[in-house]
């Protein structure tokens, strides 16, 4: 049975209970609240918003942040290590809204964190921010499809006005890797948060 994350708390990716040989981020939103009159809250265009994978070294920095960072843009490590499903432009529907892939067995060693997190796309034009988002959410499922632990997350007051999400840390521990759930919101692009790393 998967577990149910709070923020803080972490749990170790159990390679004797679960298949590790790949492992998916499943990330999901739902679409803006309607304001009284029906339109939508945050200037009526649809919510995009942007999952992308940071890859960090020991010390949390970006290496290379052009290789390094997965996202729609740049949907794959050279070595498709990490790959990046594509972009949805409007959360719509049930289940993963974008999913991150992660091969373990080939991720090179100099890579010992991994950041999980969601980016509003022209959220300053289009006056959206996180407190305007609905059933955010992370998740972990092994390579059978089987959930390992979710970390989901709403509207709360401390989001309004930001913009980015940091959701959730693999990193190696103890020859396992340990999922984190982390909840912290920014007030940056998604170019403000690579740089933040580097």
């Amino acid at each position: 049975m998967a577990i149910n994350l709070k923020k803080g708390q972490s749990i170790i990716l159990d390679k004797n209970e679960y298949d590790l040989s790949r492992v998916v981020m499943g990330l999901g939103w739902d679409v803006a609240k309607k304001g009284v009159f029906g339109g939508l809250i945050g200037g009526g265009a649809d919510f995009d918003l942007d999952g992308f994978a940071l890859l960090l070294d020991a010390q949390g920095k970006l290496k290379n942040y052009q290789e390094d960072v997965v996202y729609f843009g740049h949907l794959a490590t050279k070595n498709n290590t990490v790959v990046h499903s594509g972009d949805n432009l409007t959360g719509q529907g049930s289940g993963d809204d974008e999913r991150i892939i992660i091969e373990f067995k080939t991720l090179p060693s100099a890579y010992q964190r991994i950041i999980l997190g969601v980016n509003i796309y022209h959220a300053e034009e289009r006056k959206q921010h996180f407190g305007l988002v609905n059933n955010a959410f992370v998740r972990a499922i092994d390579a059978k499809g089987k959930e390992i632990a979710r970390y989901s997350l709403s509207g709360e007051a401390t989001y309004s006005g930001q913009i980015s999400m940091l959701l959730g840390e693999l990193s190696p521990e103890n020859g396992q890797w340990k999922f984190k759930a982390l909840g912290t919101p920014l007030n940056l692009t998604l170019n403000g948060v690579v740089r933040s790393f580097l």
